[in-house]
Formats: C-alpha cells, sequence, structure tokens
C-alpha cells in the first residue's frame, strides 16, 4: 500500500506490520525501522479487525478447519460457516436469504452481471466504484448513465425511455431494467438519495441493484445502511443488496441478500460464486462474531458517529479559519469517508503533487491519510479531482483526531500553494 497514488512520480512502499486499531506500525521504502501512526487510512470504521473476540473466532475456526476451502462452493467448497454466515445475515438484514463470495469486488461484480444480460437496460449512477462498473461492462447490456446523485438526471433518463418505448410501441415488461447505485459512494464520500430514487423506482417500474459495501455498519440507526437511514425495505424498495465483509465487519468478501428467488440465481449465475474458491472458513467465523459485535454492541456505531461529526466539526473550523477555504470537504457529514479537495483557485500548481505532499508530510509526523487520484466516471464523461482522504473509526478518541488535525494543518502550513 502507499500514502500516494501520485502517477506523476513513483511513491516509496508502505509496509504495515501491525493493525493495532487506533494505529498501525509501518515500515516506508527501504527504512526497516517500524514507526507508529495514527491510523486514518482504513476501512476498519467499527475497529473490528482488533477485537479480540473475532481474532479468537478466527483462531477456533483455523484450528478446526484449517485455511483454505480449496474449490467451489458447488465442489466441496461449501462449509457449515458459510451457511452459517448467510442465514445470520440474512436475518440481521430482514430478507429471505444471502449468498456468500470470496471476495468483495466480485460480489459486486458477479452480482450485477448475473441479472442483467444482453439486450436488458441498467440505468447507472455515474459514480458508481470500479467493481460495479466491471459488473456493468461483464453483463454486456444497454447501459445509460444519470448524473451524480442528481435525481432531475434520473427523471429526465427515465422518462427518455418511456417515450423511446411509446414510439417502438414496446411494453415496460419487454425488457429486464435495473437502477444500479452505491448507498455510499466509494469514490465520493456522498449519499445516495434513497427516498427519491426509490420513487422514481417504483413509478417507473425498475429492479433496484443497491451497494451497501460502504454504508452497512456506518449509516442507519442500527448500522444497516442507506435503506434504514432513509426508511426503506430490502426486498422491496431494493430487490438486490451488495454488501461487502471487508470493510465494517473486518473480514474477507462479500455477501448479496434479498428474496429467495434472487439468492438461488446466483448460485448458478454468479461468476465468482460458481468459479472461484470459497472463502476460507475462519473469514466466514469472523464475519459472524463481528455481525454479533454490530448488533449487541450499538456503541460501536454510536462511537463511530461521534468521531465522524467531531472530524467534520473541525475540519470546516480548518477550512474556514486556517486555510481560507483553499482545503474544503466535499463529502457528505453522515459518511466516515471525509474527503477533502484543494479548491481551482487554491494554487497554480499540479494539485495531486500538493496533495501528495502534504499526505507525506502527515505520514512523516505520525499520521496515515490518502492522497488519491480517483478514477474517472464509468461513462468517462466526469472526472473527480485528486482529494486527501480521513477516515475515521470507532477505535479513536477524540484527543486521536485533535492530533491528527494539528499534524494535517502542520503539514497544510509547510506545503507552498
Amino acid at each position: 500500500s502507499s500514502s500516494s497514488s501520485s502517477s506523476s512520480s513513483p511513491s516509496k512502499q508502505i509496509v504495515v506490520q501491525a493493525m493495532k486499531g487506533r494505529t498501525m506500525d509501518i515500515c516506508v521504502g527501504d527504512d526497516k525501522q517500524i514507526r507508529t501512526v495514527l491510523n486514518f487510512a482504513t476501512h476498519d470504521f467499527l475497529g473490528m479487525s482488533s477485537n479480540e473476540a473475532i481474532k479468537a473466532s478466527s483462531r477456533d475456526a483455523l484450528s478446526k478447519y484449517g485455511c483454505g476451502s480449496c474449490g467451489p462452493r458447488g465442489f466441496y467448497g461449501t462449509i457449515d460457516v458459510h451457511l452459517q454466515l448467510e442465514d445470520a445475515i440474512s436475518k440481521f438484514t430482514h430478507t429471505e436469504g444471502a449468498i456468500m463470495y470470496s471476495d468483495g469486488a466480485s460480489t459486486a461484480s458477479s452480482t450485477v452481471a448475473a441479472f442483467a444480460k444482453r439486450g436488458d437496460l441498467i440505468v447507472v449512477d455515474e459514480g458508481v466504484y470500479e467493481p460495479l462498473v466491471a459488473g456493468i461492462t461483464l453483463s454486456r447490456a444497454n447501459v445509460l448513465w444519470f448524473k451524480h446523485n442528481d435525481m432531475a438526471d434520473l427523471r429526465r433518463v427515465l422518462e427518455g425511455v418511456q417515450k423511446r418505448d411509446k414510439s417502438l410501441g414496446r411494453k415496460k415488461n419487454d425488457q429486464r431494467r435495473f437502477i444500479v447505485t452505491e448507498g455510499l459512494f466509494k469514490n465520493t464520500g456522498t449519499i445516495a438519495p434513497i427516498d427519491e430514487l426509490v420513487a422514481l423506482k417504483h413509478e417507473f417500474n425498475y429492479r433496484l441493484i443497491l451497494d451497501e459495501s460502504f454504508s452497512f455498519g456506518t449509516l442507519g440507526e442500527t448500522g444497516r445502511g442507506a435503506l434504514e437511514l432513509y426508511g426503506k425495505k430490502p426486498m422491496h424498495d431494493a430487490e438486490i443488496i451488495t454488501i461487502s465483509l471487508e470493510n465494517s465487519l473486518g473480514s474477507i468478501g462479500g455477501v448479496t441478500v434479498g428474496s429467495e428467488e434472487v439468492v438461488d440465481h446466483q448460485r448458478l449465475s454468479g461468476a465468482g460464486y460458481c468459479f472461484s474458491a470459497s472463502s476460507p472458513p475462519f473469514t466466514a467465523s469472523a464475519a459472524i462474531q463481528s455481525l454479533r459485535q454490530l448488533e449487541c454492541k450499538t456503541e460501536l456505531l454510536a462511537t463511530l458517529q461521534r468521531n465522524q461529526s467531531y472530524l467534520y466539526t473541525k475540519l470546516r473550523e480548518m477550512s474556514t479559519q486556517i486555510f481560507k477555504h483553499k482545503l474544503v470537504v466535499t463529502s457528505d457529514e453522515r459518511s466516515p469517508l471525509v474527503y477533502l479537495e484543494l479548491t481551482e483557485d487554491a494554487t497554480t500548481g499540479n494539485r495531486e503533487v500538493l496533495l501528495d505532499r502534504i499526505a507525506d508530510k502527515c505520514l512523516e509526523d505520525g499520521l496515515a491519510v490518502l492522497s488519491m487520484v480517483r478514477p474517472d466516471s464509468g461513462n468517462n464523461k466526469t472526472s473527480w479531482p485528486p482529494a486527501l482522504r480521513m477516515t475515521p473509526s470507532a477505535a479513536l478518541t477524540e484527543w486521536d483526531i485533535d492530533d491528527a488535525l494539528n499534524i494535517l494543518k502542520k503539514a497544510v502550513m509547510s506545503v507552498k500553494m
């Protein structure tokens, strides 16, 4: 991994030696000296990867089953803990069933491609992340894009399809149609307006494929995601929901939840399920224990959200009072993916290089953040500017956040705009 993803110059490799919740031990480049830094560069939003109960559950499973499953799910690769996880997450999400994949990214790409085929129609938010774009490409379906989180533009696209139906004399059910979006967008830290989106989905009779990989465990009263945040129901308001186990649950793999038909269809049509070796059993055991922690220890989510609120408040104050609106927050305040961008008038220099320098200076002073060159939109019509990303977690304290902000302030002030 690297603190910088700049394409302008090679960055030093960062090797993680140990994960310790709020901190991690790292070595940078050829320097073998181990340094401890505050970890604001993780997707482990609830601190599950360092939870002792989860570690113990993983060790027990490793002792019982060994490491790899050594076969796809349909060929002696299904272990009882895989089924137990599917049952547990189905109950937690109030759906009829769940199917587990061995990789978080292939969960999204395999699920989309399992349902949408050549001749079908997919209407997609242009801000979706790479695994969804891969699934859309693999499906070979007809694709229409709408502007990121712009419900007026989505209506324009749907009405355009409706007009074309009338001109061709085509009925709605002559073609399978899907809307694809994320609950919490990985690349922007923004949240989909699920209430408006669901209303349009019902009005125009589309199925909704919703990726909750980053919203699961972070949004909603109990961490069930963006649907819960907006008071909507799985299976009715979103027929197909994909969830990564690699973020809030601190494990490996992913699941798709929905009706029995949605799940059963993927057991024969989900490429990542049918052809990849199934997850090592201990990863399923870890996810089961994480799910129990999320359900029983409600203070985890409360702490995360409190830390987020504190970080956003302080960053906005710094943006106004210290950075003079040159470095601004662009993500949603309900999001644990906190994005900071340099405004266009902040500098005449290369913003990507400047952000790399800020991230490198932060790391030097004991804070891990990410300088990111974000991919263009799936339709290649929108480019997201480079950004710094900070991710608070439930493992942090307010003192940690204050320390991180002081380091960030020092780093920004040391860089000549």
